[in-house]
């Protein structure tokens, strides 16, 4: 009997998810071309989300449920690639939900090209609730073809759409060389490595491919100490290093840099160790200034006019003294980082020994 099914292993890690997890798994069996294997590592729930996917692996025979102690995201994601069967992985965070029509587009991907290292998709945010034909839309579009995963990655970083998150793509499984490791922004080094490794891939530039549900309970949004904080810097500073030592671009160098300072800014800001006012002042004018540098160099709106009115809005969500308010408006005018052009003196400018 030929298997029609695409070949892939889906890596779910599932913690106390009871309100979420009956969504995901129900875009993976709509499926249009289902996969070969869904695996769901239940990490110690104490909810009932365990009994929500017994219910759905007692109907169909290709999920298969994996119990262990509360280990946390990374050890779950470790455990999923050991125990998969199919050529090529796909992780997906529990609460989120996959276009129907998603494995039909990769799975004719690889008829085209039977070699296919990668193939990376786009996604849409969501908080609440999804139309209710949003997940079934048909995805018609061509993907763009790369000989290697870095020079997808050159192209990514360079239009500012790389997050470094392991479930915007799947990927073939012997890629798979770094295990994930912490909690915290554990999947950037992961990916890096599996981009970097990478042969031919594709770009799947649609984002009804993936809808990514946001909320206030998870994992990136509490528990931010000195210990988070100081684990996101050595992260980023390896993730940096390895950037600035790829064939890349300058441009998706400055890129990556910029924004992942950013990402360490706003956690900090978010944190609870930042007690003095003006401590908080100084962060904040650093983001500020980095956020209009971004919005000049990499999504190319040099527009002065809206560029105040961007920091306007800025400022209106932080609250910070005179003077900073001052320094963020004369860079939204100028295009300049005060006394330092990052622009081309990238490789040495780092927040994340200033905070």
């Amino acid at each position: 009997m030929i298997n029609n099914n695409a070949p892939i292993s889906i890596i779910i890690p599932c913690y106390n998810v009871e309100n979420y997890i009956a969504n995901c798994l129900d875009s993976l069996i709509h499926q249009s071309c289902l996969p070969e294997e869904i695996i769901c590592i239940d990490d110690g729930s104490t909810d009932d989300t365990l009994l929500i996917i017994q219910k759905y692996s007692s109907k169909f025979d290709y999920i298969r449920i994996i119990r262990q102690t509360n280990q946390g995201v990374s050890a779950a994601r470790n455990k999923g690639v050991e125990l998969a069967t199919s050529k090529y992985i796909l992780f997906i965070d529990s609460d989120d939900i996959l276009n129907t029509n998603l494995f039909y587009q990769f799975k004719y991907s690889i008829k085209t090209e039977p070699n296919l290292n990668v193939f990376y998709f786009d996604y849409t945010t969501f908080k609440v609730n999804l139309p209710i034909d949003a997940t079934n839309k048909i995805m018609d579009i061509e993907p763009t073809v790369f000989k290697s995963g870095t020079e997808l990655l050159n192209y990514l970083l360079e239009k500012v759409n790389y997050s470094g998150v392991v479930w915007r793509y799947i990927f073939k499984r012997q890629l798979f060389t770094k295990k994930f490791s912490g909690t915290n922004h554990e999947d950037h080094l992961v990916s890096l490595a599996i981009m970097t490794n990478a042969k031919t891939s594709y770009y799947f530039n649609n984002k009804d491919a993936h809808f990514h549900r946001v909320r206030s309970s998870s994992l990136s949004n509490f528990c931010i100490d000195s210990i988070y904080t100081e684990t996101l810097r050595n992260v980023l500073k390896k993730c940096i290093q390895q950037i600035n030592d790829l064939p890349l671009s300058d441009k998706a160098k400055l890129n990556y840099i910029l924004v992942m300072n950013v990402t360490y800014l706003e956690t900090i800001l978010r944190s609870n160790i930042i007690k003095a006012k003006q401590e908080k002042d100084a962060i904040i004018k650093e983001l500020g200034l980095l956020k209009i540098l971004i919005r000049i160099y990499t999504n190319n709106k040099p527009n002065v006019i809206r560029n105040i009115f961007y920091i306007l809005k800025f400022l209106k969500q932080h609250d910070c003294f005179l003077p900073t308010k001052k320094a963020l408006l004369k860079c939204a005018i100028t295009k300049r980082y005060p006394k330092l052009d990052i622009k081309k003196n990238y490789q040495q400018y780092s927040s994340l020994d200033k905070f």
